[in-house]
Parts: C-alpha cells; structure tokens; sequence
C-alpha cells in the first residue's frame, strides 16, 4: 500500500518559476492571472475528492478529512476560494463559478474526474461542480450546506444580514466583513468566533484540539482582509448561477437534527431540489460534528468506496 501524506499548501500560477510550484491557475475576467492555493490530505495515490470548505474556512478546515482520507483510500484536495488564504482575489462572482476553478485545478493536476464535498457555505460550490461539470465530477456529498439564498433569512443574524446587504452591494456588507475580521483576530479560542455549544458538551468539535485547528483556519480565511470576506458574504445572498435541478451526478445531503447555524429545513430544501438526492440527519449531531464524527462516512460516499 502507498504511504500516506499531507501536503502543505501550494500557491499555483502559469506565471510562476518552478521553485514556486506551478500546478494550477485560475483567469479573471479581465483574464489576468489569480493565484490558487490548495492543500492535500490523506492517500496521495487514493481515489481524488475536492473538499470545498466553509465560511470563515480555508484549505486547512480539509485536515478534518486527513484520518478518514487515510483510512479509505482517499485523496483530499482543499482549495482556498478568491480571496481565501493564499489564493488570489476575484471579486464578487456567482457560485457557480467555482466549478471553473475546480476543474482547472484537476486539469494542471492531471485529475479527470473527483468526488466534491462541501461543508457548510462549501455546500453551494460543490453543488455548483455537480452543475456545471457533470463530466468531471462523480459524487457529491453536501454537508451542513449553506442554504439557496431563497431560505437566507433563515440563517443566524450575522449571516443573514450580510447576505442581505449584499443582494444590493457589496460595498454594504463590508462594515460587517471588518467586524468578523476583527473578531477572529482578537478570540483566543474558537467559540469567540462562532459561540458556545448551547448543550455545553464538551466533545463539540469547537472545543479542544479541533477547536484550535478551526481558529487557525478562520485566521487564514480572513489574512487578505474585509474585501474579500464582504465578497463572500455577498455570493451567499445572490443567484447562485445554477439551479439544484441542473444537478445530474449522485448526491447526498447530509445534517445534523441538532444544528444550530443552518437550520435542517434548508437541507431538506436542497435534498428535495435536486433529482434523486439522498437525505440524511445525524440526530446527535450538530454544524460541526457532521465533518468530524461522521466524516468518514462522508468521504467514502463521496469517493464512491
């Protein structure tokens, strides 16, 4: 059996001299060039899955998936969306425009088809593979997914009122882009960013070591600043540039009976939009623990092992 490994991030550009690691690029526009970052996790012979991770979230919230990626056979790509981490900024865009990057990525990486998993405000984009290449992508699992921007209002108040605000600007949203900021700068723990586990258990994954994982992600998520953060608030609340029943690949719709930041209603949503999905709840389980307790069944579904 091949050995297993974790890659550190990459910066990607065409650009780029060789010391730099060029594997991917992703175009504006305007067609200049943007840097894609990414990292991978698990077996690097394995069956290739792009894990889309969540808001605030960079390529490092894919390391939730290393043990399960290990364990299965799985070959975890994590890339940094415009504006996220190490990747270039795009600008305010439509979801679905995700999809292009995806596949670029696989293209300089010499990946024809991979599974998507997307977590959270990653859940959009995954669909948005499943949408837009088809061709490309061979399963996909949405987990604790950000809702169409249809059901937005039934987000918690900070999302709900950046998605709000940015359905007319995104020069709107950005007051509230510099306070999230702000506030992931400043915490010392997590649960300064997203609060307590109302239950007080003390296994929720916002405490502990993957409560430390998760604030280093949502620094790296937010070091270019409030633009970019503002851009993605704003994408959530606008047409997503697809619609759920362009998706034709195999799909799982999976949520915790006890989330407390994306209702189960909105998957519901999602599960019923999309042809032939599959709908599960945890009933244990709440935002975060849908990606680490229940993670490997999420991976191998998605891996198709």
């Amino acid at each position: 059996m091949a050995a297993h490994s974790t890659r550190a991030a990459a910066t990607v550009s065409l650009s780029a001299s060789e010391r730099d690691r060029t594997d991917a690029v992703a175009a504006t526009d305007s067609g200049d060039e943007r840097a894609l970052a990414y990292a991978e996790y698990g077996d690097p012979d394995g069956t290739p899955l792009v894990f889309c991770h969540g808001f605030p979230g960079s390529r490092i919230q894919g390391s939730l998936l290393r043990e399960a990626a290990r364990e299965h056979g799985v070959r975890v790509l994590a890339p940094d969306r415009p504006g996220v981490g190490q990747s270039g900024a795009a600008g305010v865009r439509p979801l679905g425009a995700w999809a292009d990057d995806v596949a670029t990525l696989a293209d300089r990486l010499g990946v024809d088809e991979y599974g998507v998993l997307g977590f959270s405000a990653g859940g959009p984009r995954a669909l948005a593979c499943a949408a837009r290449t088809p061709e490309r992508v061979t399963r996909c699992v949405v987990a604790s997914g950000s809702p169409p921007p249809a059901l937005a209002d039934d987000l918690d108040g900070f999302v709900r009122a950046a998605t709000r605000l940015g359905r007319h600007s995104v020069h709107f949203v950005r007051p509230l882009a510099w306070l999230c900021c702000r506030r992931i700068e400043t915490a010392t723990r997590f649960t300064d960013v997203v609060g307590d586990p109302q239950d007080g258990d003390l296994a929720d994954p916002r405490l502990g070591e993957s409560g430390r994982m998760l604030l280093a992600d949502a620094r790296e998520a937010v070091r270019q600043g409030p633009r970019p953060v503002a851009a993605e608030l704003a994408a959530l609340g606008r047409d997503w540039g697809f619609d759920l029943g362009d998706v034709a690949v195999p799909t799982r719709v999976v949520h915790g009976a006890l989330d407390e930041t994306v209702p189960v209603s909105a998957a519901e949503y999602v599960a019923d939009g999309v042809p032939s999905a599959e709908f599960d709840t945890y009933d244990h389980a709440g935002h975060y623990l849908v990606l680490t307790e229940y993670a490997g069944d999420a991976v191998t579904w998605a891996a198709g092992e």
